[in-house]
């Protein structure tokens, strides 16, 4: 190993989306700033809209070739061919991967290929109900599903390959094989908190030296009616009426719940060295991220109502831990950081454990650092939230101005932090981003603003 090896520097060259807001960055940057919402009535056929009414779809992104952007001949050609492998979170990642792709000016053949790798992340991905339903029907015995029929009767029923379309590890497989990426690969699942787990693990890729470039990112939904079932009986999701756009109100006093939606984001991460030689431009130098888990099992739990109560307990904590190892880690004091881009779901006890978990760390900082977060503009869409929002505050890091966290207009003392309410408050030169998963995962991601020096 080189000597020095171990304080490469990692910085970000390269984003790209697929969101609610569009298929571009100066889209997401625009809805930034002007605090428009993708939320609007939820329009899934046979699923009961009065239950969960509200959604944030990707609308834009259809699935087809020209929705991955400029892909050179044999590139489209290959993609086009492995649409029928994928399923829609799949082709969200992979075309986010493009354009962080192209955004970078990273083309194919222009640099080593065993140099760079991919690790992308997903949520859990599950077969659409349309893709069971004939094996299903073959199992019938009266109005009932015999599944003692399945193996002879429903399973061939099935295409042979639609398994290929629902695995978790299929972004980063598709994404390295298309683009011939022969450096470390690996797929992380731990739905919301992925996306930190993710760069943390390629900034140390490229720091032992085992890559030049990493492609990070995640994808993921939660339009789907067996997911959309799982949130309800989870009890986040809003469900009351009203304007679409001010439904999800994380932080506020008066929040009742989020907003399922859709999307993927994807980073080019890159030693710093590299992406001077290649005259590259950087938006932002990553420092690191933390991870923790924290489950505890409530043995008195009855219901599933105790176990989710039990999980919220778990969410602050395992955010205490992860906040207060990145800043021992990295050697940083709250007064250094900027500001805080948060989870900020819009539920009522999540947002909570949220809050005090920032007030666990920050102490006192916590009246002044700025939090903001991107669930009032996009919903949740899932894993693929996380690398979004990362990206928007990285937009918000260049351009020295904090968008603010939409529908948050009441103070709640069980939030005790300091909510950006107005756009263009100053960013400082630099920000954590947090995610979490609603059973005890977390992550976060320390960055800052370029600094050659």
């Amino acid at each position: 190993m080189k000597t020095g090896l171990l304080n490469r520097r990692v910085v970000i060259t390269g984003m790209g989306i697929v969101s609610s807001a569009g298929l571009s960055l100066d889209r997401l940057w625009d809805v930034c700033c002007s605090g428009k919402s993708s939320v609007r009535r939820l329009d899934i056929p046979h699923f009961d809209s009065s239950v969960a009414p509200y959604c944030s779809p990707a609308s834009e992104f259809s699935g087809k070739i020209e929705d991955f952007g400029d892909l050179d001949g044999n590139l489209k050609k290959n993609i086009r061919k492995g649409l029928k492998l994928m399923s829609r979170e799949i082709q969200m990642g992979v075309a986010s991967a493009q354009f962080a792709l192209n955004h970078a000016c990273l083309k194919s053949g222009i640099y080593p290929s065993e140099r760079i790798g991919v690790s992308f992340a997903s949520d859990y991905i599950i077969t659409t109900p349309d893709e069971v339903l004939d094996g299903m029907r073959a199992c019938r015995n009266g109005n009932a599903f015999d599944f003692s029929r399945w193996a002879q009767n429903g399973l061939v029923k099935m295409t042979p390959i639609w398994q290929l379309k629902f695995l978790p590890n299929m972004p980063a497989s598709h994404i390295a094989i298309y683009n011939e990426f022969f450096g470390p690969g690996f797929a992380i699942t731990n739905r919301e908190a992925s996306i930190g787990t993710a760069l943390e693990e390629s900034v140390e890729i490229i720091r032992s030296g085992r890559a030049d470039i990493m492609v990070v990112g995640a994808t993921g939904s939660r339009l789907h009616p067996f997911k959309l079932i799982h949130a309800i009986q989870q009890g986040t999701l809003s469900t009351e009426q009203g304007n679409p756009e001010n439904i999800c109100r994380p932080f506020d006093l008066y929040r009742n719940g989020t907003v399922p939606g859709e999307g993927a984001g994807a980073l080019i991460l890159e030693n710093a060295e590299s992406a001077l030689k290649r005259k590259a431009v950087i938006y932002a130098e990553i420092i690191g991220g933390s991870s923790r888990c924290v489950i505890h099992k409530n043995k008195n739990a009855k219901d599933s109502n105790s176990v989710f109560a039990s999980a919220v307990d778990d969410i602050e904590k395992s955010l205490t831990l992860t906040l207060s190892s990145l800043l021992q880690k990295y050697q940083r004091s709250p007064e250094s950081i900027g500001h805080i881009n948060a989870f900020g779901l819009g539920a009522r006890q999540y947002d909570s454990a949220e809050a005090k978990a920032i007030r666990n760390v920050f102490g006192n900082v916590a009246n002044s650092i700025p939090v903001t977060t991107l669930k009032g503009h996009l919903g949740n869409p899932g894993a693929g939230g996380g690398a979004i929002e990362l990206i928007a505050g990285i937009l918000a890091l260049k351009n020295n101005a904090l968008f603010p966290i939409l529908n948050n207009r009441n103070d709640d003392l069980e939030c005790p932090i300091h909510p950006v309410r107005t756009f263009g408050e100053p960013t400082g030169d630099s920000f954590i981003k947090l995610c979490y998963q609603k059973f005890g995962q977390s992550s976060a991601v320390l960055l800052q603003r370029w600094n050659e020096q």
